[in-house]
């Protein structure tokens, strides 16, 4: 009876430690939106997923979909059927203690070069984009297009948090998909405040709510009430047994 009570005991620890390795990372919902004055009623947006882990400022597994105000029909989102770009490939994440969060992005393919990087930049960043003019209307520039896509999203040390201004002003998206926005010409988001330049047709950043998910039942858990089921079921027969 005793090495009954034992084994209980120390399957609970394990699943517990178990479950709580798997709780350090936290699910949440993404939605990111840049006013463009050029598409409305239709905006750049992007609605994402992500997990993040508090006691690390990790952010991971980021990916979404990135519409593309300049298409579809002049109806806004939600009823929109502006065309979704999938960004399924998170590449780049950093903390920025200054800003107090941090920065993730996801991207269409997988790798970070999107812009044309014959300027010296870094082929990706929104610094980088605004160095290179964001538009590649000079058709050398064109051709060196990668056709990638990213948005680039915040997270606050306390992610419910709702951004400063000065966090939403560090937001940032591109668009260089062929056959999308503007062909194999790149749109883009970014503000003045962050940036230096507004983006490619004028779009900012203007909001970004995060929200917790909801957690689907995890196999640690299921083990937990597995367990406080039979020691109940043990405990009933103990005491009939006496």
């Amino acid at each position: 009876m005793k090495l009954r009570t034992f084994a209980l005991a120390a399957a609970a620890v394990a699943a517990s430690t178990a479950f709580s390795a798997q709780a350090a990372a936290t699910s949440y919902n993404v939605t990111e939106t840049f006013y463009e004055p050029d598409t409305q009623p239709n905006n750049s947006i992007f609605i994402g997923t992500f997990d993040y882990d508090a006691s690390t400022h990790v952010v991971s597994n980021l990916k979404g979909k990135l519409s593309e105000s300049m298409t579809g029909s002049s109806t806004g989102y939600p009823n929109d059927t502006m065309t979704w770009l999938d960004l399924s490939y998170q590449l780049v994440s950093w903390y920025d203690a200054s800003l107090g969060g941090t920065f993730a992005a996801a991207f269409k393919n997988t790798t970070t070069n999107t812009f044309w990087t014959g300027d010296g930049g870094d082929g990706w960043s929104p610094d980088s984009g605004v160095a290179a003019g964001g538009t590649y209307y000079g058709f050398p520039k064109v051709a060196k297009n990668p056709g990638n896509a990213y948005a680039l999203i915040f997270v606050p040390d306390s992610p419910l948090t709702a951004l400063t201004q000065s966090q939403i002003d560090k937001l940032a998206y591109a668009d260089c998909a062929p056959g999308g926005m503007m062909g194999a010409v790149c749109m883009t988001g970014t503000s003045v405040a962050g940036y230096g330049s507004v983006g490619t047709m004028s779009g900012v950043p203007v909001s970004e709510v995060i929200t917790a998910s909801v957690p689907e039942p995890n196999s640690a858990v299921l083990t937990l009430a597995g367990l406080a089921v039979a020691a109940g079921v043990w405990r009933r027969r103990s005491r009939s047994s006496i």
